[in-house]
């Protein structure tokens, strides 16, 4: 009777350990459903065909459209104002991540936030979530990244396909007006205030330092690149300066280039005096997406061969 008794302990502890076991798996397999990405977490079961997204991660609005992904919100004007998707949004709301009502409203089956957002946890309870820390994947890796998320890897990759090419042609096209080794600096302005940035933080610096790969003057790369963006005074602007200026300016920030253009120390730059100070729409320079770049290159590679005609 023990045995009998003891075989039967046995067999059920088994059958609980592989029942544990399918579970796991079972559990490991869910997990497991969506690509893991640096960077990126999922909150809810992510649809494979989202039909409505609320996005607040606006620097991906043009990666979702760019890849065929349905957009029905917008968070800054500047998606909206922007030459190269904001056609698309005209239909689009514009929301924050506090209007929860709003949102609600929205039915959406998708919420795309940045990581951080104190509001995630109301959101979380109106539709599933992928939250995105900025900056964990280059402007490049990104599009991939979303394209295994919505299963639009082929789109991606043709997107990077056409993208290289399009680089080649631009570097071959500027080589007849820029040596190798021309410097550039990135610039804008916000409250009057002027600031540089890096090759990570838009306005043209993933274009310029990244695709075409011209460089920075070495006191940009040290003060500037680490964090993105850098404030500076005009007196400081002779030292960050290189042979060319990328002036971002729209109708907001006019009067504080206008302002800076009309000042000694800006008129005495080189680069100002050989005409080497590019002015270009900060509505269209403002993000790194695929649309954007799209638009940029060819805006940047004009401005150049006009700069020089």
């Amino acid at each position: 009777m023990k045995k009998i008794l003891f075989c039967l302990t046995v067999f059920a502890a088994v059958c609980f350990l592989a029942a544990c076991s399918r579970n796991d798996n079972k559990d490991s397999a869910a997990l497991s459903s969506m690509p893991e990405i640096e960077g990126i977490t999922y909150y809810g079961d992510i649809p494979e065909n989202p039909k409505k997204v609320v996005n607040f991660a606006y620097s991906y609005t043009g990666y979702l459209l760019e890849l065929g992904v349905d957009v029905s919100s917008y968070s800054l004007d500047l998606e909206k104002n922007s030459a190269a998707f904001g056609n698309q949004l005209k239909d689009a709301v514009q929301l924050t991540t506090s209007d929860t009502e709003a949102i609600a409203a929205e039915e959406p089956d998708l919420i795309l936030v940045f990581s951080g957002d104190d509001n995630l946890e109301p959101l979380k309870e109106i539709a599933p979530v992928i939250e995105i820390s900025y900056g964990k994947s280059d402007y490049l890796q990104m599009i991939t990244d979303l394209g295994k998320i919505f299963g639009k890897e082929k789109e991606a990759q043709a997107w990077l396909d056409a993208w290289k090419e399009k680089t080649e042609q631009a570097k071959e096209e500027l080589a007849d007006y820029l040596d190798a080794d021309t410097t550039f600096t990135v610039m804008d302005f916000y409250d009057k205030n002027i600031y540089l940035y890096g090759d990570n933080f838009g306005r043209g610096g993933e274009l310029i330092y990244e695709s075409l790969g011209y460089p920075a003057p070495q006191k940009v790369v040290d003060d500037v690149f680490k964090d993105g963006w850098f404030g500076v005074s005009q007196e400081a602007l002779p030292d960050y300066v290189g042979d060319y200026a990328i002036v971002n300016v729209n109708s907001s920030t006019q009067e504080a280039a206008t302002s800076l253009k009309e000042s000694d120390i800006w008129q005495s730059l080189p680069a100002v005096k050989n005409g080497h100070a590019l002015e270009v729409d900060y509505n269209l320079f403002y993000f790194s997406d695929p649309m954007s770049l799209d638009l940029q290159i060819d805006a940047f590679v004009k401005a150049v061969k006009d700069a020089n005609s």
